[in-house]
Formats: structure tokens, C-alpha cells, sequence
């Protein structure tokens, strides 16, 4: 094999990786337990600040995983100012996405942080 069928592999390979797909997964009006949102994203290596975009929600994200929530369940804040009052342990819609198995421990460690959740999505983000 030459230099130019390497590189020219390389390049495929590359591609490839970039366009892999994400696992997704969603959840309707979640409430967590007292704590139970910081424990989910230490599980997960996620720093406990989010990035806020207005009328969008709050966007958490640690190495192969982003999770999106309508409210932040830390501040109690709302993603859209003028919404509803702040609600601490309330994350309402929820969407992961990211590597396959980061995607599955959240999903485990939310379904062992909440005290309810309304709706749930596998393999999609339907709510948020």
C-alpha cells in the first residue's frame, strides 16, 4: 500500500467518524429528587453549570454527552424569562444525546434521581 491509499484511507475513516450517529433519548416533566440532578451529572463528569439560550433551555455538556432541559433543576430558573417561577429540582423537558453508552448511564441514573417523569422516548428526543 502507498502513501496516497493511506492517506486517501485516512480520510475515509475520518469522515466516517464525524458523521457516526448520536444516541438520543428524551423525557417528558421530569422532577428529580432533592440532589439528585447534581449526582446525575457527577456520575457523568458533567461540570454543574449549564449554558442558557433564552427560549430554548439550559444545555449541559461533559466529554460524549449533552443534556437539554427546560428549566434548570440546580436554580430552579426557567428557560424562558416570564415562564414559570423558579422550580428547584425540576428539569422539565429533557433530551440527551451523545456517545451510546454515556446515553445509558444517564438514562439509569435518571430513572434513579427522579420522583416522576411523565413521558419517555428511546432512541429520539421528542420533547426537547
Amino acid at each position: 500500500m502507498d502513501k496516497k491509499q493511506i492517506m486517501k484511507m485516512s480520510d475515509t475513516w475520518k469522515d466516517f467518524r464525524l458523521t457516526e450517529a448520536k444516541a438520543k433519548h428524551g423525557f417528558d416533566l421530569t422532577d428529580f429528587k432533592p440532589g439528585g440532578f447534581k449526582k446525575l451529572l457527577k456520575v457523568l463528569g458533567i461540570p454543574m453549570v449549564a449554558k442558557h439560550k433564552e427560549g430554548y433551555g439550559f444545555y449541559w455538556k461533559g466529554m460524549g454527552i449533552e443534556i437539554i432541559t427546560g428549566n434548570n433543576p440546580i436554580t430552579g430558573k426557567f428557560h424562558r424569562t416570564g415562564g414559570r417561577k423558579a422550580e428547584k429540582n425540576y428539569a422539565s423537558y429533557m433530551g440527551i444525546e451523545g456517545d451510546d453508552a454515556m446515553v445509558k448511564t444517564a438514562v439509569k441514573h435518571i430513572k434513579l434521581n427522579t420522583s416522576y417523569r411523565k413521558g419517555e422516548s428511546v432512541g429520539k428526543r421528542d420533547f426537547i
